[in-house]
Parts: structure tokens; C-alpha cells; sequence
């Protein structure tokens, strides 16, 4: 009833010879020979002119530019609620951040759908909007402990 064997039992074919590798030794590189730099996809392709192919670099650039530039205003909207002669207001400071924040959005299907899809897709966006509110509540007031914790996490 016990189809299990031990270890002992197992015999091991240690006789034959061991397959050869499908992968290919890494040649060594020499000193004349230029390294080819890829463009983040593993692909190693090249422009003619020599430089390396960015399809999806510039978009990560844009990107990352994008969000250089809204950490920027966050940090000068910060500044000069600090200044000591600042005219800026909390609540200033806060419409300003405010409307940085992207608008939400909601995706209602196409003509194609039936009237009832139509009609659960407008009650999911209003229970979406519905909750937001609290979602935006509970990250606005985070307990002391919950920051300093997150802050010593490193993220």
C-alpha cells in the first residue's frame, strides 16, 4: 500500500555520461573588442549612426521627467509654506497639491454593451467615487506610529 521508498532504496545511475549543456561557454573578451550596450530590453540593437536604440527609454524618460517635475512643485509649494514672511496659506498649499492630483476616471463601455452594463458600470462609478472620499481620508490622517514606521522602512 506504501508506494514511498527510502533514500537506500533508490538506485542512482551514476555510470552514464552527463549531458552536454545546451548553453554555450561565455568567450572571454579582449581588449580590442568594444562591448555592445543594450537598451534596457536585452536586446543589444543598434542605430546605424551608433547609438543605442531607445523604444522604450523615451517613454520612461517622460515619465521620469514627469514625476521630477511634480516632486518640484510639491517641494516649492512646501517652501513657501515654510518661509517665515510666506503669504501662503495651509489651505492655499493644499488646493494647490490638490490640483495636481490626477482626476479619476471612469470607463463606461460602448454602445455595443447592453442598457443593463451600462447601468452597472454608472453604480460601480458612483460607489467608486462613493469611497474615494475615504480613501483619501484615511491617507491624509496616519497616525504617528504608521509614518515612522513607513519612513524607517526605507520607501
Amino acid at each position: 500500500m506504501n508506494e514511498y521508498m527510502s533514500r537506500n532504496e533508490l538506485s542512482a545511475d551514476r555510470v552514464s555520461p552527463r549531458a552536454t549543456s545546451p548553453v554555450s561557454a561565455i568567450q572571454p573578451v579582449s581588449a580590442n573588442q568594444r562591448p555592445v550596450m543594450s537598451d534596457g530590453q536585452g536586446s543589444g540593437r543598434q542605430h546605424p549612426s551608433g547609438k543605442p536604440a531607445t523604444s522604450g527609454s523615451d517613454d520612461d524618460l517622460a515619465s521620469a521627467a514627469e514625476y521630477a517635475k511634480m516632486h518640484a512643485r510639491v517641494a516649492d509649494i512646501l517652501a513657501d509654506l515654510r518661509a517665515e514672511g510666506g503669504e501662503t496659506s495651509v489651505e492655499a498649499a493644499d488646493a494647490a497639491i490638490q490640483t495636481m492630483l490626477p482626476a479619476p476616471i471612469i470607463l463606461v463601455p460602448l454602445p455595443p454593451a447592453s442598457k443593463e452594463a451600462v447601468e452597472s458600470a454608472v453604480m460601480l462609478g458612483k460607489r467608486i467615487a462613493q469611497q474615494a472620499g475615504y480613501a483619501h481620508a484615511a491617507q491624509a490622517h496616519l497616525k504617528r506610529g504608521a509614518v515612522d514606521q513607513i519612513l524607517s522602512s526605507g520607501y
